[in-house]
């Protein structure tokens, strides 16, 4: 089965659904915040947009532009809150040009499904405006594969070749699950 054909199934199943829910709600709203530091109204490329949760944290009149971007056409079938002039592009974000220049860059909760995360992010890095800005959300996990990726991550974007603005790691309390944040050029 490939992997466009298992997401498609999860998100049909409901099996993402739960990114609605309460408990991702201070993720989003930190994420949402990070954006707002990018020159506004700004043009929006969000990486692994899945069915379009992050719009529920934005308001359309921020967006000078945006374009989504998952592998998943099911996801993209039930996006919702698609902002004026916004397109959505079914797509491996290990294949995917970006079409343009951006004042933000998303990547949420995706780079642990790509071989080399790091690498990523440098090349959609070539796609921000001088003053744009890459916001990057990773479940934190303290042990295995998960740890691995998130630790690249974390010395690549704390490291001498970006510039970070601000990075925070956020814990809910009630359910005990934990995330890191990057807002970085």
């Amino acid at each position: 089965m490939s992997d466009a054909t298992r997401w498609d199934r999860e998100y049909q199943e409901g099996r993402w659904s739960f990114l609605h829910k309460l408990r991702e709600a201070p993720r989003y709203g930190a994420i949402a915040a990070y954006l707002m530091q990018a020159p506004r109204p700004f043009r929006l490329l969000d990486v692994g947009c899945g069915d379009g949760v992050m719009m529920q944290y934005l308001h359309a009149a921020q967006l000078a532009g945006y374009v989504g971007v998952d592998l998943s056409q099911a996801a993209l079938d039930r996006f919702t809150g698609l902002p004026p002039g916004g397109v959505k592009r079914c797509a491996d974000l290990a294949t995917y040009e970006p079409e343009g220049a951006f004042d933000a860059i998303l990547f949420n909760e995706v780079l642990f499904y790509i071989d080399d995360p790091v690498a990523e992010i440098a090349r959609y890095r070539k796609a921000l405006t001088p003053n744009g800005v890459m916001v990057v959300s990773l479940y934190a996990k303290d042990a295995g594969g998960a740890r691995r990726i998130l630790d690249q991550v974390h010395s690549a974007l704390t490291g001498p070749d970006w510039t970070l603005l601000d990075h925070c790691r956020l814990t809910t309390l009630g359910k005990g699950i934990t995330w890191q944040l990057y807002l970085a050029r």
